[in-house]
């Protein structure tokens, strides 16, 4: 008799798009607490930041499962979805990048 390997599933495209969004954050984790170390200074305004990994990651998911046909609210929902990351990543960007390029190049 032989015995059956268990057969390789390979991890769902949302699961993997989640994972490059816990990369995104890892990355700017390990930037803040380099920095912190390295200059004994937070980085303080900085937190609209955050939202940027995940405002850029669900609209793939969102727009997967709209072309899969199982997307909540349908096209309306998937635009609308898109529509707020949007504005989630630009807000995140205008308000946190001039925050970190001040705290960055104030002199110790």
């Amino acid at each position: 008799m032989e015995e059956q390997e268990p057969s390789y599933t390979p991890a769902s495209f949302e699961k993997r798009v989640a994972a490059w969004i816990g990369i995104g954050y890892m990355l700017m984790l390990i930037a803040l607490i380099t920095y912190t170390i390295a200059t004994a200074r937070t980085l303080p305004g900085t937190a609209p930041l955050l939202v940027v990994p995940v405002g850029i990651g669900v609209p793939f998911i969102a727009v997967h499962r709209q072309r899969q046909g199982t997307a909540p609210g349908g096209l309306v929902g998937t635009i609308l979805i898109c529509l707020v990351c949007l504005v989630a990543v630009v807000l995140g960007l205008w308000l946190g990048v001039p925050a970190l390029i001040a705290n960055v190049t104030t002199p110790l």
